[in-house]
């Protein structure tokens, strides 16, 4: 007798299964966020139904296997069709909210936000001057600006975020089986290692 999962999930949908199941972090945990790859693999587990394979409906799968809910679930999908994948790389270095992106989404093309004649990339390095370039942009709106934490709020939030993805790669080394992902973890960790460490000597030059 045939397999229903397998009849019913052939191996794309299997793999795209395994890929938001692996990442239920980014869901559940709140220092942790969303990607657009998450989102567009979450997207095509919907509108292809491939939560069957788990003999579940779409709110089982997301409430059971991903700790959200249906609801948050089309809304995710929801933004990633209106914005696109920049709304999500940006939020992850600003933490803006989608109306707040709504507002300058003009400004953001080409994997980057432009702001006064500038294109500052969506990448990790510029997240402060995305920051700013995102405040005055909305300021530029007509949006009310929201004053910035403190330095201590920010500081408490940066360490349940250290805290959360230290969690999240610790819980992959039992899982890093082959040769291969056991140089792909440890170069991942070799990289934010170097990165703290440079972080370490700026703080001593400013010091």
């Amino acid at each position: 007798m045939t397999d229903e999962t397998t009849t019913e999930t052939g191996g794309g949908d299997l793999y795209l299964l395994g890929t938001l199941l692996g990442r239920r972090q980014a869901f559940s945990t709140m220092a942790a966020r969303c990607t657009a790859a998450d989102a567009a693999a979450l997207r095509e587990i919907r509108d292809t139904r491939a939560y069957r394979g788990l003999n579940a409906t779409f709110g089982e799968f997301c409430s059971q296997h991903l700790g959200l809910s249906a609801r948050h679930a089309n809304r995710l999908i929801g933004y990633l069709n209106e914005f696109g994948p920049e709304y999500f790389e940006l939020a992850q270095f600003t933490g803006i909210s989608p109306a707040e992106y709504r507002a300058i989404a003009p400004a953001v093309k080409d994997q980057a936000v432009h702001c006064d004649g500038q294109a500052i990339a969506l990448l990790p390095e510029n997240a402060e001057k995305l920051a700013a370039a995102v405040a005055r942009l909305r300021a530029s709106a007509g949006e009310p600006l929201v004053p910035q934490p403190s330095f201590e709020r920010r500081l408490r939030r940066l360490e349940r975020q250290a805290a959360g993805l230290t969690g999240a790669l610790r819980g992959l080394v039992p899982e890093a089986c082959s040769t291969a992902q056991r140089a792909r973890l440890a170069s991942v960790l070799g990289a934010a290692h170097r990165s703290f460490e440079q972080l370490e000597l700026e703080l001593g030059r400013v010091a």
